[in-house]
């Protein structure tokens, strides 16, 4: 998985052959990244200099963000510009081995193939055995709780799901129980249900009070009696038919429903679209034309087709733009506000990414606090009467703390979960539904069907020996990356050499090369999210 990380804009470089020098030097207006010069002159007024490896041809000069520092693999992509290697994204893989992060527990597999048992009780009188997906408990009688413990690499969603067991018990009914991080601390559990002799299957439901995300373990409890269960299968299976939920899609020229609404709805409804997101001119602080969106949206209405207006910009979430923003909140409010019933726009969304923003402009620690006051702001102007949807990038699922702040101010969020491998494009979704599910909240899963421009993918490895293609040097405490058009060895400096090159063509992020098996997995993927009861529907970017 890449991590998009946003850099500096192309930078200003003066970068002559076989240059020894690399010049970080202040910038020429205010609030624009540093210049930097490679040449051979040891010092440069003003600017902080450092020596360069000896003989270095240099191809490119890329700064990393204040605090990041490269370990033993680079890896840039980009493309080549002007005769340069351009920089456009990068990414640094730790070599640190931390622990596994829990994975979703899956859903109509057989849990037990892939769980580690062991046995509890004061009375040693348990035995149990777990192999090939099949668990054996054997317990002699006693009085004092006993039991085997299951563990797994999981945690628990908030699907709405139950474990699906297959077993047969002998003497005794069983007792099935879980438990959380905080429970398993204290040795307690909750019960699920019972695995009664004569039976051959059950269903097993977590209970509301169960922390699913800190979920640890199951217990399989024995009776009192001698007895003994075989369970050969266990699997989480929905507990309800899954939520049914509207497809939609974005419409960004005003002129494809201003000039071409009723061909746009025809298309709409062939491919079973039943929301669109669309720009809404304004003049004025006001909608520029009422009469004709509100023409439009009955007419979408009548079509079975709800509308939404929709803005993008990353320069809203700043301080200073922010009343702009506020005010096109205001703008759809009162459109609404005038509107019968049935010409009213559904809601707003905002497609607002400031990580699209140069660090110069919007400091990568202030990004999530400028984002949560923006999105205050535009709560604040919606009322009650507006919905309020917000665009955000499927990486933000690993910042629970954003996300939470965000539920106050959001009534959904459509998540861009740019992938086209189903087990990818689940597993970043699931946070957010869970999410969804926590706050009473919706949604959005979106996918990209649009062309994507290929780039090449450099990857650098540590040169520990011979010659390096790519020198990291400190620049005032700033990692800076200096490619070279030729290898060159060298005993003191932080060398890493080429070990390969690869053309990355899109079609792990984009469908738009195959928009048929787009369509072949909407089915499955919206039956699996489904079962969340926050799920809002799969959104289609660059369907049309």
């Amino acid at each position: 998985m890449r991590t998009l990380l946003v850099t500096l804009p192309l930078l200003a470089m003066t970068i002559p052959a076989h240059a020894a020098w690399l010049h970080q030097c202040p910038a020429a207006t205010d609030g624009a990244p540093p210049r930097y010069v490679v040449d051979d002159r040891e010092h440069a007024p003003g600017c902080t200099s450092v020596a360069l490896v000896a003989g270095a041809d240099v191809d490119a000069v890329y700064p990393l963000a204040h605090g990041e520092m490269p370990e033993d693999v680079i890896v840039l992509n980009g493309n080549v510009t002007d005769g340069r290697f351009a920089v456009s994204e990068h990414e640094l893989p730790s070599t640190a081995r931390g622990p596994a992060r829990p994975q979703p527990m899956p859903l109509h597999e057989n849990l037990l193939r892939s769980m580690d048992v062991r046995t509890f009780g004061a009375e040693e009188r348990v035995q149990a055995h777990l192999e090939n997906g099949h668990l054996r408990v054997t317990c002699r009688a006693g009085q004092r709780a006993a039991g085997a413990i299951l563990t797994g690499p999981w945690f628990m969603t908030r699907a709405n799901t139950a474990l699906a067991a297959g077993y047969e018990a002998r003497g005794g009914a069983f007792t099935w129980q879980v438990a959380d991080a905080a429970r398993q601390q204290r040795g307690d559990a909750l019960d699920m249900g019972v695995l009664a002799a004569g039976a051959k299957s059950a269903r097993l439901t977590p209970p509301a009070a169960l922390d699913r995300a800190g979920w640890r373990q199951f217990v399989l409890l024995c009776p009192a009696s001698e007895a003994s269960i075989d369970v050969t299968a266990l699997a989480q299976e929905p507990a309800a038919a899954p939520k049914a939920a509207p497809r939609a899609t974005w419409v960004w020229r005003p002129g494809d429903w201003i000039d071409g609404g009723p061909a746009l709805l025809d298309w709409a409804a062939g491919q079973g679209i039943r929301e669109l997101f669309v720009t809404v001119p304004l003049t004025g602080g006001a909608v520029r034309d009422p009469g004709h969106l509100a023409a439009f949206v009955r007419a979408a209405g009548a079509r079975g087709i709800v509308i939404y207006s929709v803005d993008g910009d990353p320069h809203m979430v700043l301080p200073g733009e922010v009343p702009a923003a506020v005010r096109r909140v205001r703008a759809y409010a009162a459109y609404n506000a005038a509107q019968p019933a049935d010409a009213r726009l559904r809601g707003a969304q905002f497609d607002v990414e400031p990580y699209l923003l140069p660090e110069t402009v919007l400091a990568p620690s202030r990004r999530d606090a400028a984002y949560i006051g923006m999105a205050r702001a535009l709560k604040a102007a919606a009322g009650e009467g507006l919905r309020l949807e917000f665009v955000v990038p499927f990486w933000w699922g690993r910042n629970p703390a954003l996300l939470d702040a965000l539920a106050p101010t959001a009534d959904a969020l459509a998540v861009m979960d740019y992938r086209t491998d189903r087990a990818q494009i689940v597993f970043f979704a699931i946070p957010f539904l869970d999410w969804a599910s926590a706050h009473g909240r919706q949604v959005r899963v979106a996918l990209e069907a649009g062309a994507i421009e290929p780039e090449v993918q450099r990857r650098y490895v540590k040169a520990t020996s011979g010659p390096g293609d790519l020198q990291a040097v400190d620049v005032d405490g700033r990692q800076v990356l200096v490619l070279l058009r030729k290898p060159v060895a060298s005993t003191d400096a932080r060398m890493y050499r080429l070990a390969g090159t690869r053309t990355i063509d899109g079609s792990a992020t984009t469908f738009h090369k195959d928009k048929p098996a787009l369509l072949r997995q909407l089915p499955g993927l919206e039956q699996e999210f489904g079962l969340w009861d926050g799920f809002g529907g799969i959104a289609i970017h660059e369907l049309r």
